[in-house]
Order: structure tokens, then sequence, then C-alpha cells
């Protein structure tokens, strides 16, 4: 947050959200209609990303994000979508009314304040327009990581960690290692039933319990 300004964030997130739809370099035409500024503009703007090894700028072709710049507009992005998620489900805004105070919030903060929001509210996948939160995350200071005896049913998990025997065990019910759970239920025997992000459910055994290192932010 701290090395880039909100124009270049700006223009970082227009780009990445152009290539989206194009699939290959964007022209600078297009990024200045979008961010409705002027094409000398945008080409200047470019220009300072490419030095700062964000972009890749080609005269006459256009400009693609590089690696860096990629994933400074996937925080953006994800800084917007969890504002927007946190104003509508914990301050009681209106949908329609989130997107202009997102656009502000998203620019004003840190890394880490975003992704302790993103795990207070237990990793939502989508914000309220049904738009999907970038997973990936973004900064990485004080996290614990915990077994699944810990676990509380109800809440959503980042899977940091399995065992090769939990592995085999996935290979077995023919279930992809999962990024994300969430707990739905505890057995008698103390076994778990695991709900994956597409649906699936699962029975974990008692005795696997241990075989799943599972990751959240300290408070």
């Amino acid at each position: 947050m701290d090395e880039f300004s909100k124009t270049e964030q700006d223009y970082l997130k227009a780009i990445y959200q152009l290539e989206e739809k194009t699939d290959k370099m964007v022209g600078i035409t297009d990024v200045a209609n979008y961010l409705k500024v002027s094409a000398p503009s945008a080409t200047e703007m470019i220009k300072r990303l490419a030095k700062k090894k964000l972009v890749e700028h080609k005269k006459y072709y256009g400009v693609l994000l590089k690696p860096e710049g990629y994933r400074e507009a996937r925080f953006i992005i994800k800084s917007h979508r969890v504002w927007e998620t946190f104003l509508v489900e914990q301050a009681g805004y209106q949908i329609d009314e989130v997107h202009e105070e997102a656009e502000n919030l998203e620019h004003s903060s840190s890394k880490r304040l975003v992704e302790r929001l993103y795990n207070l509210m237990q990793f939502p996948k989508t914000d309220p327009h049904g738009s999907e939160i970038p997973a990936e995350r973004f900064w990485e200071g004080e996290t614990i990581t915990h077994d699944l005896n810990q676990a509380k049913v109800g809440y959503r998990y980042e899977v940091a960690s399995l065992t090769q025997e939990a592995k085999d065990f996935l290979i077995c019910l023919n279930q992809t290692p999962p990024k994300f759970i969430t707990l739905t239920s505890v057995l008698t025997d103390g076994s778990v039933i695991a709900r994956t992000d597409d649906d699936a459910r699962f029975v974990i055994p008692h005795f696997q319990k241990k075989d799943w290192q599972l990751t959240y932010y300290s408070h």
C-alpha cells in the first residue's frame, strides 16, 4: 500500500480489469477511456509504471501487467471487495451505497488491515454484488496455525497444509485437497463433517484431525 500512489493503483486496477476482458495487451486509448482521462495522460502514467517494472509497455501495441503490477492490482480489487462486504455485513450499509465508500477505503487500507478484515469475516468468497474476492494472501505477518482439534463449527478456514495420510484419504474419496473448508458439525466420536467451497461434504475421522493444519490471523 505505502509504495504506490492512488493514481498508480487506479491504473493497475484498470489495466487488470481490461486484461480480463481481452486476455491480451490493452490499448492505451482503452485505458484512457476506462479512467476518463486523456490519452497523453494515460501514456505518461503508463511510462511511469513501466519504469517501476509494474507493466510492460510496447509502443503501438499497448500495455500488459508484469507480476508485481498484477499482484498489486489483485490486492486493490481484494481491498475494494472486502470493504464492500464489511460495510454490508457489519456496518449496515445497503448494497447500492457501498461502491463509493469502498473506492476511498481501498486506497487508504494497509495489506495488514485488509487481510485482518478478510479473516474476521471468515474468508468470504464473494462480495455483496457476487464478484469473486481474491483468495491469495497479501500480508503474511502474525499468523497462527493449528490443527482441526482447535477448529470451531460454522467457521471457514484456510487449509495451510495436509499430511500425506490426509491427502491419501482425500484421494480415496475422489476429493481434491481444498484451499478452504467450513466445519459443519462434529460427530459423537469426535470426527467432523467439512464442506468445501464447491459444496462437497466429507467426514474427517477424529484420528486425522491432527493431519489438517489451518491458518488464521492473530488478533
